[in-house]
């Protein structure tokens, strides 16, 4: 017979208000909020948020239309992790705002797609050569690398919510 325990599954602990202050004062990671309304209430996420939509303004992503009932209009969605460093520590809060392509229809909203990937065997020889080398190898986090790429088809969004 396989147990809850055994198969990892145990119940979230929950503290007392006093004891959850006195996490929120020493800076322990943030849970990740389950809507956009948790998110806004806290001053990490929604500084995340902040974040996210001033780099897609930044780079122009977008410009505002007038909405028409004969536009197929993606939606989007509010995506919240929180980094950790190496040691496991808190790093900071990241939301990405990500359009939900699931709505769109082959062949008349888009012709193909792509997505760029590295192989694992390209990682595996890069770090081979830097082993044999000596080299020290970093890692490195690039903020918004997609919004680099052009689109040949016009594609319509709704607004994000950023406000209660």
């Amino acid at each position: 017979m396989v147990t809850r325990a055994k198969a990892g599954v145990h119940k979230p602990k929950k503290y007392p208000a006093e004891y959850q202050l006195f996490l929120d004062e020493c800076q322990i990671a943030p849970t990740v909020p389950n809507s956009v309304l948790e998110a806004i209430e806290s001053k990490s996420w929604k500084s995340a948020m902040e974040d996210e939509l001033n780099a897609l303004k930044r780079n122009n992503t977008w410009s505002l239309v007038p909405y028409s009932p004969f536009l197929n209009i993606v939606g989007n969605k509010w995506v919240f992790r929180v980094k950790t460093n190496v040691d496991g520590s808190f790093q900071r809060c990241k939301a990405r705002l990500v359009a939900k392509g699931f709505h769109q229809t082959p062949g008349i909203d888009y012709g193909e797609t792509f997505s760029p990937v590295i192989k694992a065997s390209t990682v595996k020889v890069i770090l081979t050569i830097a082993v044999s080398e000596n080299w020290v190898v970093r890692q490195l986090d690039i903020n918004n690398a997609f919004l680099n790429g052009d689109l040949q088809e016009a594609v319509y969004m709704f607004q994000p919510k950023i406000s209660a």
